[in-house]
């Protein structure tokens, strides 16, 4: 049985992954998934979890992960879009006109990171770094048209199907950077819709495998995580 460990950036991926791709990957792995970690109350111990505040604060959850469970990966969950500039090739990844370049740069250095920081664990292996473009909510324009199953208001069909005219002919992992239009600003503007929502409804809508056939970068990473599987040797502690 192969396990892979997700640090997700917000609630939206958690339930996400612990149900869409959960399902969709049929235990072939199987996934769980916790929120980055970004404070904890000192007199009752309680924790605060979801959002991407700094590289360090998502550090932590992995490197803790990695140490805590030796006989599972971890992989991310993150998004490109206001990724915080203290993360491993930042610099480097802006400077970049494509943004899976810039991505794939983040990825690779986060994964360098993390291998420097725990030399003993197997992390070129174990961890499997991977970055939204451009945002979680990207998914969602495989088939925005499935927001009127919760949006049902006259003035939200109307801005849902002004939405899906202005972006049916753009790749959902091309909906881009701007602050007034990346995917979850659009979703704001268009029907309220705010970050931190639980969308998993909508995303079993729309099909993994449909979101797979339009995100390329979505969907190397689950063939990815789908060939742990294909492995006979687990990970060893």
């Amino acid at each position: 049985m192969i396990r892979v460990n997700v640090v997700a950036e917000g609630q939206s991926e958690m339930h996400c992954v612990k149900g869409p791709l959960n399902r969709y990957l049929g235990g072939r792995p199987i996934l769980d998934a916790r929120c980055v970690l970004t404070s904890r109350t000192r007199r009752t111990n309680y924790e605060y979890r979801g959002g991407l505040l700094s590289y360090q604060k998502a550090k932590r959850d992995i490197v803790s992960w990695l140490k805590e469970d030796t006989h599972a990966y971890v992989t991310t969950m993150f998004d490109f879009f206001r990724i915080p500039s203290d993360f491993p090739g930042y610099e480097d990844a802006m400077e970049l006109d494509n943004h899976l370049d810039a991505v794939l740069t983040l990825e690779s250095a986060m994964k360098g990171n993390i291998r420097s920081e725990l030399p003993d664990l197997d992390v070129e292996r174990r961890f499997i770094p991977y970055i939204q473009l451009h945002e979680f909510e990207s998914l969602l324009f495989t088939n925005i048209l499935v927001l009127k199953e919760d949006y049902i208001d006259t003035d939200d069909v109307y801005h849902i199907d002004r939405l899906y005219a202005e972006t049916k002919d753009i790749p959902p992992e091309e909906i881009n950077h701007g602050a007034d239009t990346a995917p979850s600003k659009r979703l704001l503007h268009a029907v309220g819709y705010q970050k931190g929502e639980t969308v998993s409804p909508l995303i079993e809508a729309i099909t993994v495998g449909a979101i797979r056939d339009k995100c390329p970068h979505f969907s190397a990473w689950l063939s990815q995580l789908q060939s742990l599987s294909d492995s006979i040797q687990p990970v060893q502690s």
